[in-house]
């Protein structure tokens, strides 16, 4: 009962954070935007990569819940049911095939299954790996659902595939180093560095 709150907690915090992100992207980041799907630099990315990191395959029932109270109550769009169930299967459907070929390429992650991550020893480099790894995956992904949806019904072109690229690249990685930074600001804050170093002792 307690694995299964845990989960469900997982479920809902990326949930929240996917759809505040979507919505921060169409409120304040509309500039960005190439055109109504496709964005140069794309935030919500960093969600999705983020929360893989953090709680595995079930990540990707977040990022559907959170990519369907969006498109749903948030922004709504007009789509039928089985395009909104196509979307949410495609978004879930892409994080989990990211996690999972990183998961075999990686030499920071053991049991593929549910992969446990080496955070202590990951660096930039395996950052952008998975970031990457995951924008090939979301774009391709998101690209057969353009071209199948009566709605949307937009003919597959390699330049507007690599901007996507690009842009869940971008916004990935770049919230990481500005995470990053941040982190390593407050490390040089007394009262943060000593709070951390009191966590790292108890965790010892």
């Amino acid at each position: 009962m307690r694995k299964i709150i845990e989960i469900t907690n997982e479920i809902l915090l990326t949930a929240f954070f996917y759809a505040l992100f979507r919505f921060i992207q169409s409120e304040y980041l509309s500039n960005s935007q190439y055109n109504d799907f496709i964005s140069i630099f794309y935030i919500p990315a960093a969600i999705r990569v983020f929360s893989s990191l953090l709680f595995g395959y079930w990540a990707a029932a977040g990022i559907a819940l959170g990519l369907f109270v969006d498109i749903v109550y948030m922004h709504p769009e007009q789509f039928m049911m089985s395009e909104i169930i196509f979307r949410m299967l495609q978004v879930a459907i892409s994080l989990m095939l990211s996690l999972l070929i990183w998961a075999k390429l990686s030499t920071k992650v053991t049991f593929i299954s549910n992969p446990v991550i080496d955070f202590e020893n990951i660096n930039a480099f395996d950052i952008l790996q998975i970031c990457l790894i995951e924008a090939i995956f979301n774009s391709l992904t998101a690209h057969i659902f353009y071209i199948w949806s009566p709605t949307v019904h937009l003919d597959f072109d390699l330049y507007y595939f690599a901007v996507m690229l690009f842009g869940d690249v971008t916004g990935s990685f770049l919230l990481f180093v500005v995470a990053n930074v941040i982190f390593s600001v407050l490390k040089r804050i007394p009262a943060f560095a000593r709070k951390d170093q009191d966590n790292s002792t108890n965790n010892q």
